[in-house]
C-alpha cells in the first residue's frame, strides 16, 4: 500500500477536490492514496449517499465551461448546467481516464489525524476500524458541507423543522403537497428549495435577512458567468461590470427591487452571487410570498421581525454550514477564530506537509480552481523531497502579507470562504509556475532518479477561455 512508502500521502475524501489532489499528486510522482468514506467517488455529487447535501433536482449554479477540469471537458452535447447525475458521472470518467480507481480505499472513514507520538515528520492517520497508517503528507478534501448550520431563532416549532441538508424533494423527507411551508435562507439552496416547494405547497413563502442580487443563468442566450468571464478577460475594471452586468440582468430578469423585493444593502459581486431563472417570477405571480428575518418561533406560528405571524406545517432552513474539521486538532490548521488561517485558504503557512484543498467558494465554478490548488499542492510535496530552494521560495511567499481581493465580501458567516474566481486564480497558477521553474533547475542538477521524477510534472494551465 502506498502508506509503506516514506513518501506516501494521503488524500481524505473523493469528491471532485480530493480526485483531482490524488492526480496531481501522482501525476508529480508522489505516491498517494484516497480515503473514502462512502461507497463511492462522488462526495457531494453521490445523490442519496448519506454524505451528499443535493436535492433530486439539483443542479449546477456555475456553467459546465467554468466548472469542469481544463484537463477533462464536459461533453460538449451536454446542457450548459449539468445536473448531479450528469455531475456524478462526469466525476467517475474523470476518475477512470486518470487511472484514480485502484489508489481510492472506498468505505474508508477517518477517525483522527495526528503527528506521531515519537515526534518526527509526517502523520499518522486512523480510520474508523482502528487502522493506523503513518504519511508523509495528508491533503484534507473532505469539503465544508458536513455540519449544517442552525439558525439561532427564539422558542421551539411543533410542525417539521428541517435543515436544506435534509430536503432531497417535495415528497422526502416530507410530503409537502397541500402545506404551508417557510423557507428560511437567500442563497442559492434557499432560493431553489423555495421555487421547487412553490409548486407543491398551499403556500410557500420565503424568509431572508436582507436583499440579494439576483442573477439568471442565462443572459441573451448564454451563461451568466461566460459573459461575465469574457469582461474579466478584457481587463474591465470593477465599476464597469456592474453597470453591464446590472443592466443585463434587469433586461432579462428585472432587478429585485422591480418584484417588491427589498434593496439589497451591498454593491453587485459584494456577496456570492443567487443564481436563478424563475424566483423573481414565482414572486410575481404570487407563488411565493417574501417576508423578513424570523423573529421567534412559537408552537405552530412563526413571527417575523416586523411583528407579523403565521401559521406553517413546515419550516425548512436554507442556513448553510459550519466549517469543521472534525478528525484533525484546529491548532494543525492554524485555527484562529474559527477558521483555518491557511495561505489562500490551501497552504499551511508553515509546514509543507499538509494542505486542504477545496477550502473556498468562488463566485464561479470550482473544479477548474480546485486542479490548479492541487498542483501547487503536488509541487509543494515534491520540493519538500528534491527541491529545497523551491521549498524555500515557496515558504517565503507564504509569509507575506495576503494580498486584499479586488471585491470586498459582506462580513457574514457565508462569505468566510468566499475568493474571487479570476484573481483568486492567477494568484495560484503564478505560484504553480514560480514552482515549476525552480523545481526544473534544481531537479535537472539532482541525480538521475530524482530528475526523471521532475519531467513528470504537468504544467499549469490558464482558465477556460470565453
Amino acid at each position: 500500500m502506498p502508506a509503506d512508502s516514506p513518501d506516501a500521502w494521503c488524500v481524505i475524501g473523493a469528491g471532485p477536490s480530493g480526485l483531482t489532489a490524488l492526480k496531481n499528486l501522482r501525476g508529480c510522482g508522489i505516491p498517494a492514496e484516497c480515503l473514502e468514506r462512502e461507497e463511492g467517488i462522488g462526495g457531494n455529487w453521490r445523490f442519496g449517499s448519506p454524505s451528499s447535501r443535493v436535492f433530486a433536482s439539483t443542479r449546477l449554479i456555475s456553467s459546465r465551461r467554468l466548472t469542469e477540469f481544463v484537463d477533462h471537458p464536459m461533453p460538449r452535447s451536454w446542457p450548459a448546467y449539468p445536473d448531479h447525475v450528469q455531475c456524478l458521472a462526469y466525476l467517475e470518467s474523470y476518475a477512470r481516464r486518470f487511472a484514480l480507481l485502484p489508489h481510492v480505499r472506498l468505505r474508508t472513514a477517518v477517525d483522527r489525524v495526528e503527528r506521531p507520538e515519537e515526534g518526527g515528520p509526517g502523520w499518522v492517520v486512523t480510520t474508523a476500524d482502528g487502522n493506523a497508517s503513518r504519511y508523509a503528507g495528508v491533503v484534507i478534501a473532505s469539503g465544508h458541507n458536513r455540519d449544517p448550520r442552525w439558525p439561532d431563532i427564539p422558542g421551539a416549532f411543533t410542525g417539521s423543522l428541517l435543515h436544506a441538508s435534509d430536503y432531497k424533494s417535495p415528497n422526502q423527507p416530507v410530503a409537502l403537497a397541500g402545506t404551508h411551508v417557510l423557507v428560511i435562507g437567500g442563497g442559492n439552496s434557499g432560493c431553489d428549495i423555495a421555487v421547487e416547494v412553490s409548486r407543491h405547497a398551499a403556500r410557500t413563502v420565503h424568509s431572508t435577512r436582507r436583499g440579494y442580487h439576483v442573477v439568471p443563468r442565462f443572459i441573451l442566450g448564454r451563461p451568466a458567468d461566460v459573459r461575465g468571464e469574457r469582461l474579466l478577460a478584457m481587463g474591465a475594471p470593477l465599476w464597469l461590470r456592474r453597470i453591464v452586468s446590472l443592466r443585463a440582468i434587469d433586461r432579462t430578469v428585472g432587478l429585485p427591487w422591480r418584484h417588491g423585493l427589498l434593496r439589497p444593502d451591498h454593491r453587485l459581486f459584494e456577496t456570492h452571487p443567487v443564481v436563478n431563472d424563475e424566483l423573481c417570477a414565482r414572486i410575481r405571480s404570487g407563488a411565493i410570498e417574501s417576508a423578513g428575518d424570523v423573529a421567534e418561533f412559537a408552537g405552530a406560528e412563526v413571527v417575523f421581525k416586523d411583528g407579523s405571524r403565521a401559521t406553517f406545517d413546515v419550516v425548512i432552513c436554507a442556513t448553510g454550514y459550519r466549517i469543521e474539521h472534525p478528525f484533525i486538532e484546529p491548532e494543525h490548521l492554524a485555527s484562529r477564530g474559527g477558521l483555518p488561517g491557511l495561505f489562500l485558504n490551501l497552504l499551511h503557512p508553515v509546514h509543507d506537509d499538509i494542505a486542504v484543498v477545496g477550502l473556498i467558494q468562488p463566485d464561479s465554478g470550482q473544479w477548474g480552481i480546485t486542479d490548479v490548488q492541487s498542483q501547487l499542492v503536488a509541487r509543494m510535496a515534491l520540493a519538500a523531497l528534491s527541491g529545497p530552494r523551491a521549498a524555500a521560495w515557496l515558504y517565503r511567499q507564504r509569509q507575506r502579507p495576503p494580498r486584499p481581493g479586488p471585491i470586498r465580501y459582506l462580513d457574514s458567516p457565508r462569505h468566510r470562504l468566499e475568493v474571487e474566481h479570476f484573481s483568486y486564480r492567477r494568484q495560484l497558477e503564478r505560484l504553480v509556475s514560480g514552482m515549476d521553474r525552480r523545481l526544473v533547475r534544481e531537479l535537472e542538477r539532482a541525480p538521475a532518479p530524482e530528475a526523471a521524477g521532475c519531467r513528470r510534472v504537468p504544467r499549469a494551465r490558464g482558465p477556460a477561455r470565453p
